[in-house]
């Protein structure tokens, strides 16, 4: 029998329900939540990128975190390219902003500033911007340019009196048998065809450096097999590996500690080469007793007086960093000079013209003080550093408030203050035609009569300048000297004009090498040849022309090849 509902029975009946999905209220809040944390954050990164806004000071624009990094470590563009749009485009000529990462730093191109911060108010920016890697490398945290305040002042103080004139003077002997090393390699190779300048004055530097500054035969120029250079160069490549170390470093110094400890290396295997190479000095030295009167015997010297000496640790520290920055600095400076002098024949001649009349009025043996007085050689090297300086940018930190100039713009402690030297030497406005190699900039006159002072910073200035600074400029001296003697240096389609420079170096090395054509000469009939094809131009070439031409006419016999 089939059942019957009745209509009061279907009343009470539930109603249907559709069914539709549910969404948690507790993800509904999560997602809120995080979307709420990501815009804060968001904001506070773009309020950090503010402080330079807020100030009235010109900034590019960076990215949210990691502001211009990137582009000033030259990681996704040339650091030059960067630097230059910095000075011209947005008041880094006086002085604008920038970024690392969160962190507002200044980037100041007028001469008056520099000044102040460099020399004036140097108590203001008495530290350099370093990593603290004492729980990573505490050797590397004793070098020089990483030491701080008194700690820095205390080794400046032991390390100066190595780089002194008179020392430079007493080490320059052994240099000068490097230099003659050098032109006799230098002709070897000129049999090859063309040569790696680069890699041929690495060879060189790295002699002169390690023997005379720290008593190290490395026989660089003998040993095609020599580790030296080779390890030397490697220690500049920027590899994305070591950027980001160097960023971690810089930004999580914390982190980078817990990576060491958990057995990630922060110190390079170069480093490790050099430190043992060290060590093993120091203690032969010891050992045996003996003086060289070089670097290493001067910083040991501070315990034997009863003064307040160097660590062995901090003494290797210190071996590291002039042993590296003299060796890269000099064979780089070195190498462009001989590109520039292959593409420009005038100065090749008339400098040619000057080391030889030198030569002859002095019996074929140059001392120290007639070749560092040499006016047209001093003139040439200036020029190659205006061109490729030594140090490309300067970085200080503020140490005490400052207030920036007329302007008042405060400078906060830890704000990182950088000088554009690469920027400021091809500056148009403080050096005519920029881009040409011009030494005439730098002969006396030109030099002292319209050179605007601190425009002109290959090596620094200041207090923390590099102290090494007469050492290298004696080695390239030297070795120019050597080598346009017996020497013709000319281009080699291997090398465009002007060189390319490798981006990722911090120290203008050229990306594919600097090729140069060397040939063998016969040094009075290139000078004959020289006089009749580039005449001189100024009285004082004139004035040497003329009396190389009788030191020649009454020297016939004189074989010049032995000469230097």
């Amino acid at each position: 029998m089939a059942e019957v509902y009745s209509t009061e029975e279907e009343e009470c009946l539930p109603p249907a329900v559709e069914s539709h999905p549910v969404f948690p209220t507790s993800l509904l809040i999560t997602s809120l939540l995080l979307l709420s944390c990501c815009l804060l954050v968001y904001r506070y990164l773009r309020e950090r990128h503010r402080y330079w806004a807020e100030r009235g000071v010109p900034c590019p624009p960076g990215t949210t975190l990691l502001g211009h990094t990137f582009s000033r470590m030259g990681l996704t563009r040339p650091f030059m390219e960067f630097f230059d749009e910095l000075y011209y485009k947005y008041n880094g000529r006086d002085f604008c902003g920038f970024y690392d990462m969160l962190k507002p730093g200044l980037f100041i191109g007028n001469p008056e500033l520099i000044r102040s911060i460099l020399v004036r108010d140097f108590d203001h920016f008495a530290d350099r911007r370093t990593f603290d890697l004492a729980k990573v490398n505490p050797i590397a945290n004793d070098m020089l340019t990483n030491a701080r305040g008194s700690h820095w002042r205390h080794i400046r103080s032991v390390v100066s009196p190595a780089f002194t004139a008179t020392k430079t003077r007493r080490l320059y002997p052994l240099l000068i048998t490097h230099a003659h090393a050098f032109a006799t390699l230098a002709k070897d190779k000129a049999k090859l065809g063309h040569v790696e300048a680069r890699e041929l004055c690495g060879r060189y530097t790295m002699d002169t450096i390690a023997s005379c500054a720290f008593g190290i035969e490395c026989d660089a120029l003998t040993s095609d097999a020599s580790s030296f250079p080779t390890m030397a160069a490697r220690i500049f490549q920027l590899s994305p590996v070591r950027a980001i170390k160097m960023l971690v470093l810089a930004v999580a110094p914390k982190i980078a500690e817990v990576a060491h400890s958990l057995g990630l290396q922060f110190t390079s295997e170069e480093f490790h080469f050099f430190r043992q190479v060290v060590s093993h000095t120091l203690k032969m030295r010891r050992s045996s007793g003996l003086h060289r009167g070089d670097f290493i015997d001067m910083l040991m010297e501070t315990w034997r007086d009863g003064r307040q000496g160097l660590s062995d640790d901090t003494m290797a520290a210190q071996s590291i960093l002039f042993l590296l920055a003299g060796y890269d600095n000099t064979a780089n400076t070195l190498s462009m000079a001989l590109h520039l002098l292959a593409h420009h024949n005038p100065v090749r001649a008339k400098l040619r013209r000057e080391i030889a009349h030198t030569i002859l009025r002095n019996g074929g043996v140059v001392p120290h003080d007639v070749l560092t007085s040499l006016p047209y050689l001093d003139a040439v090297v200036n020029e190659v550093l205006r061109l490729y300086p030594a140090a490309p940018v300067i970085e200080r930190v503020c140490t005490k408030s400052y207030s920036l100039g007329e302007c008042g713009v405060k400078v906060d402690v830890g704000t990182a203050v950088l000088v554009p030297v690469w920027s400021i030497h091809r500056d148009p406005h403080h050096w005519p035609d920029p881009l040409c190699f011009k030494p005439e900039r730098f002969l006396s006159t030109a030099r002292w009569g319209k050179l605007c002072p601190y425009t002109y910073l290959p090596f620094g200035t200041g207090p923390r300048s590099c102290i090494g600074l007469k050492f290298a400029m004696l080695s390239v001296k030297a070795g120019l000297a050597c080598l346009l003697s017996g020497l013709d240096v000319v281009p080699s389609p291997s090398s465009p004009y002007p060189v390319e420079l490798d981006p990722r170096v911090l120290t203008l090395q050229p990306k594919e090498g600097v090729y140069v054509h060397l040939n063998t000469i016969d040094l009075k009939n290139v000078l004959l040849q020289e006089m009749v094809s580039f005449p001189p131009t100024t009285q004082e070439d004139q004035s040497i022309t003329q009396e190389l031409e009788k030191l020649l006419l009454s020297q016939n016999n004189l074989n010049f090849r032995t000469i230097l």
